[in-house]
């Protein structure tokens, strides 16, 4: 966990998965804004107070959450004006990665990995399948497997990268590699993700 300073109103907290885990709480609680991902907020705003003397009370916040494809998460938080309050307001808002285009493509090391990631869609929760657009596709490159989800819906995307990101990691420039994993890969499978 790293706690930086940006400026006298701003701080940059980022962290990752196995920072939730030695607090308890996993990464789906701490995306549903449950009681656990509050209370590691909180925590959080203690130690950046102690370490680097960043004072949140009496203070409005205003919170950007980000999760990166590679496991890590990125808090922005802001001090927006100060006034007497008796306990400290928190206003959160979700920053989420933006896509040009709904296609996005995933990168699994191996046919296991992918398989663990399908494997814990279903066990953890079969809604989850549901964030997975209906048209995607499993193909083989370079000793690579890779999940293409077409006519994504890109609101999902943070959900979506938070989990794949235990698994695979997310294609840089989609479109670019797109064609080639099409015309030279080994097609495997359609509909790789689907409800049942």
């Amino acid at each position: 966990m790293k706690i930086e300073k940006l400026n006298e109103n701003k701080i940059r907290i980022t962290f990752n998965h196995s920072d939730l885990e030695e607090n308890n709480v996993d990464v789906h609680s701490f995306m549903s804004n449950s009681i656990e991902s509050q209370s590691l907020f909180l925590n959080l705003l203690d130690e950046a107070e102690r370490e680097i003397g960043f004072i949140t009370d009496n203070y409005k916040l205003s919170i950007e959450a980000i999760a990166l494809s590679n496991g890590t998460f990125v808090l922005t938080v802001t001090r927006i004006e100060k006034e007497i309050l008796k306990s400290t307001r928190v206003q959160a808002r979700r920053k989420t990665h933006t896509e040009t285009n709904q296609t996005l493509i995933y990168k699994f090391s191996s046919f296991d990995d992918f398989c663990n990631f399908t494997n814990f869609l279903s066990v953890s929760s079969p809604k989850l399948a549901g964030y997975f657009s209906d048209s995607n596709s499993l193909y083989q490159y370079n000793d690579y497997f890779f999940l293409i989800l077409e006519n994504f819906d890109t609101t999902n995307v943070l959900l979506m990268s938070s989990i794949i990101s235990e698994f695979g990691n997310l294609v840089e420039n989609s479109d670019l590699i797109l064609h080639k994993i099409k015309e030279y890969g080994k097609f495997v499978t359609n509909q790789a993700i689907h409800m049942k």
